[in-house]
């Protein structure tokens, strides 16, 4: 099966990704009517070439990206570049610029990251004293403290 018409259809079906535990992946393939062993070889597949990543945390879910994506080394930078690369505009566009501009330009990518980490809660917009304006702050679960 191609792994990249799987994840795209993936993406388009669950835009906010799949909530659910790490076992909600082939639980859907198994849905699908793929056979179980089949079901969790492209489970393992789509996450070890960076198509589906799971999100651990209050809630959890899995997000389907259109290209492979290193949600490792974004959330890496998220945690250690971003606050540095915020400047004066819309807090929402910055956050869609900083991570087009780690996916090589690519923007509509950068809008499926960044709505599925929103959705999976490690988005939220704060006020900021010292910019005096509203930013997207990005906080990760302790569970992915390794990534970064």
């Amino acid at each position: 099966m191609d792994l990249q018409k799987l994840a795209a259809s993936l993406q388009e079906a669950y835009p906010q990704g799949l909530p659910g535990e790490r076992e909600a992946l082939v639980t859907l393939l198994l849905g699908r009517g793929i056979p179980q062993p089949e079901a969790l070889e492209l489970a393992r597949a789509l996450e070890a070439q960076g198509y589906a990543h799971f999100l651990p945390g209050e809630r959890p879910r899995w997000a389907f990206t259109r290209r492979p994506v290193d949600l490792k080394a974004l959330m890496r930078a998220l945690d250690q570049e971003y606050p540095e690369f915020v400047g004066e505009g819309d807090e929402e566009e910055e956050a869609l610029a900083f991570l087009a501009l780690r996916l090589e330009g690519d923007r509509q990518v950068a809008k499926e990251v960044l709505e599925a980490l929103r959705a999976a809660g490690y988005v939220e917009k704060a006020y900021h004293p010292e910019q005096v304006r509203d930013r997207l702050l990005f906080r990760f679960p302790e569970a992915l403290r390794l990534y970064a």
